[in-house]
């Protein structure tokens, strides 16, 4: 399948002995490694976690680490496939006529988010699995440790923009989340399985953590569309903030979605770094692993200038 770049994702279609068919996925890292830090057995946990909770998602059947049956020698897991797509062809829609679709589309997405945040984490052994900070108020600055503790690793050559980022995350780091909950990490367009306007599936678990809510919400993709008419906010994330609220009981403040929007800069210079440890160690790397390790490491250190430097995404014209 060619969505995603982290891993590979392949879909197995099974006859069986009764001539009945099924349909199956196999995820594995590429021949050459993960893109993503976390490994491929910590993905397929998340899901065996999951399993009989109330978020959707595609039930995992087993890991395959004996050589005699790995893909090219390669673990891999296996789980069901959920019928759906990922396209949403009405959040295109920006006609006020539209309007109603879209937050429809936004409410159902957030709807899902608060039932990954409601998930006992604890009882469910995620502790065992992720990293866990010391108290709610710590969530921010245990996230920072972490990417830190990862990049030191990685033999990362000096980052002047680094160092200067991190300190100013470190000094702003919000204190005021109220409670640590499962939070998915990359969610929203292309992450999720829809199926006939709703949600049947959370995919793309790979960057889970335990944190601040705020962390997913700084990672929506495009289902928090900012919906504007005759002057006045009919739908952003200040109203998606305010549903999730009355939704779940739990206020996430704008600023703290704006700051882990900040942080992710952070998140993403750690796993470019990743695999630019792995380039270093290839006589014949990928263009796939090669492209992430310069081109979008450098637009990571972009978006952790941006704060005292500017928006240097943003192409200047004379």
């Amino acid at each position: 399948m060619s969505r995603g770049v982290s891993r590979q994702t392949w879909t197995v279609d099974v006859e069986t002995d009764d001539r009945s068919r099924r349909r199956f996925v196999v995820r594995r890292d590429h021949q050459a490694g993960s893109i993503i830090p976390s490994s491929l057995r910590e993905e397929y946990e998340v899901y065996h976690r999951l399993d009989g909770s109330d978020v959707p998602i595609a039930r995992v059947l087993w890991f395959e680490d004996d050589p005699e049956w790995m893909p090219d020698g390669r673990p891999a897991y296996v789980r069901e496939l959920v019928d759906g797509d990922w396209r949403l062809p009405a959040l295109d829609d920006h006609s006020p006529d539209g309007d109603a679709e879209r937050i429809r589309l936004s409410k159902e997405h957030l709807d899902k988010l608060a039932l990954v945040h409601a998930v006992d984490w604890e009882a469910r052994g995620f502790g065992e699995l992720l990293s866990v900070p010391n108290s709610p108020a710590d969530c921010a600055l245990h996230l920072i440790d972490q990417c830190m503790e990862q990049i030191s690793g990685y033999g990362v050559e000096p980052s002047p923009v680094l160092a200067e980022a991190v300190a100013s995350l470190r000094a702003r780091a919000p204190k005021d989340c109220d409670r640590v909950v499962l939070c998915k990490g990359t969610n929203g367009l292309g992450e999720e399985v829809w199926r006939d306007g709703r949600i049947v599936a959370m995919s793309d678990w790979e960057m889970a953590i335990l944190g601040d809510p705020a962390y997913d919400f700084a990672q929506c993709q495009e289902l928090v569309p900012e919906i504007v008419r005759d002057g006045r906010q009919v739908w952003g994330m200040s109203e998606a903030l305010a549903y999730y609220a009355e939704r779940t009981g739990t206020e996430v403040s704008p600023e703290r979605v704006a700051y882990y929007r900040e942080l992710y800069g952070l998140l993403q210079f750690t796993y470019t770094q990743h695999v630019a440890a792995m380039v270093r160690r290839m006589n014949r790397a990928p263009l796939r692993f090669v492209w992430t390790a310069t081109e979008v490491g450098f637009r990571s250190e972009l978006r952790l200038a941006r704060r005292f430097a500017g928006d240097l995404m943003k192409e200047g014209f004379a």
